[in-house]
């Protein structure tokens, strides 16, 4: 039988055969004074709601506030922990009304899975911020640090969520289990889900977001374990949790989120691109984002940005090796 994750991504393939071959005779390519016109296509390979389906609405808000004759439209194609989105974006060859907001899975799916594509099939435009996770836990548990969690590991599986098989989560348990932890993994759909699992005791511990947990940390839900940040958050809360390192485990996660392009787009579309988008990073919009969301700004493109992902991938490679 096949699985899931093949049967959806042989259905992306076969939707997208016959827009990828217009698309590659339809036109002469653009003049090198060449901007976008008209509607142009944000995808996301995730569902709404979430932190990619957020970071790609608040990109398509900032190239909408340059008002400069175009409008961006997130569209999001989820399945297949990413893989759908992905793979149907390769039919956009050459497009330069296309825009791809993705993030590390896009790295680490191919690492694991056979998809039809790794991040090199894209070109890379801007990183725009980096990302980490917290590892929480409910406010009666039994450990009060991450090294506690993982030595509790030691002696028998903890039991914690991950909303995907390839994102920030599952890099959080990758490096616990490295420094000698055992964790039985529960799938989620979404952090909000795994949130509530924990809610309702269904698992011990949970990566998520700095701003997922902060009102359950406000509350008293919940208590932090340790942050998997190289530094410690600057805020008047989350300052007070130590990260990993500090516990001392080698452990520490870093995600990126940026915008590619097609393959096969010009110069002038990619540079058009990257000017564009740096422009709206200047924004309130980007700038309330980077702050509400607990991020790192970043300010990496082109070929920059393409040596930062070559690299990445390199360290993804060691992490599920």
């Amino acid at each position: 039988m096949k699985s899931p994750l093949r049967m959806a991504l042989a259905a992306a393939s076969a939707a997208t055969v016959l827009p990828g071959c217009s698309l590659v005779n339809a036109s002469p390519p653009p003049p090198d004074d060449w901007t976008p016109r008209g509607s142009v296509s944000a995808l996301v390979a995730f569902a709404p709601g979430g932190g990619s389906d957020r970071s790609a609405r608040v990109i398509a808000e900032s190239l909408n506030e340059l008002d400069a004759g175009f409008n961006v439209n997130v569209e999001n194609k989820e399945g297949g922990s990413g893989a759908v989105g992905w793979a149907t974006f390769m039919a956009e060859e050459g497009n330069g009304n296309a825009l791809l907001i993705a993030e590390t899975a896009l790295n680490t799916l191919p690492i694991l899975y056979d998809v039809p594509f790794t991040y090199r099939d894209f070109t890379p435009l801007v990183m725009f911020a980096q990302d980490s996770r917290m590892v929480v836990a409910a406010h009666d548990a039994p450990y009060d640090t991450c090294a506690e969690l993982v030595e509790a590991g030691e002696e028998e599986p903890v039991t914690t969520g991950s909303s995907g098989k390839t994102g920030a989560d599952a890099l959080v348990v990758a490096e616990f289990e490295k420094n000698g932890g055992e964790f039985s993994v529960v799938p989620y759909g979404s952090t909000g889900e795994v949130l509530t699992g924990l809610l309702g005791g269904q698992i011990d511990a949970a990566p998520a977001g700095a701003a997922s947990v902060k009102p359950y940390l406000e509350s008293g839900d919940f208590k932090a374990l340790c942050t998997l940040t190289g530094e410690r958050y600057d805020d008047p809360l989350l300052g007070d949790v130590p990260t990993a390192r500090e516990q001392g485990l080698d452990a520490e996660v870093t995600i990126w989120r940026g915008v590619l392009a097609p393959a096969g787009v010009t110069e002038a579309q990619r540079d058009y691109w990257i000017d564009s988008i740096r422009a709206g990073m200047r924004s309130d919009t980007y700038r309330d984002y980077i702050e509400t969301d607990l991020l790192l700004p970043a300010d990496v493109a082109g070929e920059d940005f393409d040596a930062y992902l070559d690299d990445y991938d390199e360290e993804m490679q060691e992490v599920f090796r």
